[in-house]
């Protein structure tokens, strides 16, 4: 049986587990009762449930049926998270009882840092170490630059920037975003070359003429964070004589309350402050073009493996 597992970062599944969501973000230290207010006025504003846990697990469910057309043996996809149950010891714990024989590894942020998807990684192999399980183990990195994925997310931007006002596309201005990391630039070499890398991709799929990198979600904390920060590259863009700005995340492919607000909401309201066409290029999600780049992801890289040469269907 392989056992596939998928990351994210939390899934509260009611708006009265955000006190020990956001406790455990903060390494057990209780929000203010102020603090949390304004988290969950975040939520409410959003006008829905949360979308990462439930889209995370429409693309468990849909990755199950998929991958089981490639592979001989029975597949199996799991959800693990962060700082919500059922966590990464608990899925692991789970897929040993039901009997998983392959462990697949499969972060669906397509940017490698260590703190991000390797520590989830690491979290699996450290769970099958402590129970004394030998199990083989694919880690799946490094598929930012697949040509599925860059034409899925390119598909979306180009419908962003094609709802803008036809007179301000010649002067709109494409806004690659990714979550921003702490510490000097060499600690997160890896990240910020595949951030660009991938940008490029998908800026040279459409040809686009005028595109930016920049970072969100930067700390409030007085160390160096990884720049130039998505707010202050707007503000430049309209000094330039910019009318529209079409944000788009490489990182985060699944929506969440995070990336909502940081190239939504948030850029949003600055840009209408400055008179700015505003639009943001569409999360991939759970969508078909998504499961299926995904599945062939994990297909290339498992006949790359020799784990898996028994297992799959020729």
């Amino acid at each position: 049986m392989i056992g596939v597992i998928i990351f994210a970062y939390g899934a509260p599944s009611s708006i009265d587990d955000l006190e020990e969501y956001y406790t455990n973000i903060r390494y057990g230290k209780i929000p203010s009762a102020e603090e949390m207010e304004a988290a969950k006025e975040r939520f409410r504003q959003a006008g829905t449930a949360d979308l990462l846990g439930a889209v995370t697990e429409r693309q468990a469910q849909a990755l199950s049926h998929s991958l089981q057309n490639i592979f001989i043996e029975k597949v199996k996809v799991y959800t693990a998270y962060k700082h919500t149950p059922p966590l990464v010891e608990d899925t692991v714990e789970k897929m040993v009882q039901e009997g998983v024989t392959y462990v697949i590894t499969l972060p669906l942020n397509p940017l490698y840092s260590k703190t991000g998807t390797g520590l989830y990684q690491r979290k699996v192999h450290k769970a099958l170490e402590k129970m004394g399980i030998s199990i083989p183990v694919l880690d799946i990195n490094h598929w930012h630059t697949h040509p599925e994925l860059v034409t899925a997310i390119a598909n979306r931007l180009e419908t962003a920037v094609n709802w803008l006002p036809g007179n301000v596309h010649n002067k709109t201005a494409v806004i690659f975003t990714a979550h921003s990391q702490p510490g000097k630039p060499e600690t997160h070499k890896i990240y910020s070359e595949q951030f660009f890398e991938l940008a490029r991709n998908i800026a040279e799929e459409l040809q686009l003429e005028t595109w930016k990198i920049a970072y969100r979600s930067a700390g409030s904390h007085g160390e160096l964070w990884s720049g130039p920060d998505i707010k202050k590259v707007i503000q430049k863009e309209a000094e330039k004589g910019r009318k529209g700005i079409v944000t788009c995340d490489l990182l985060s492919l699944t929506a969440n309350i995070e990336v909502l607000y940081d190239i939504g909401y948030d850029c949003q309201s600055l840009c209408k402050e400055l008179g700015l066409e505003f639009n943001r290029a569409e999360l991939l999600n759970d969508s078909y073009d998504f499961i299926i780049a995904l599945t062939k992801i994990v297909k290339e890289r498992a006949f790359a493996s020799d784990l898996f040469q028994n297992c799959l269907i020729k």
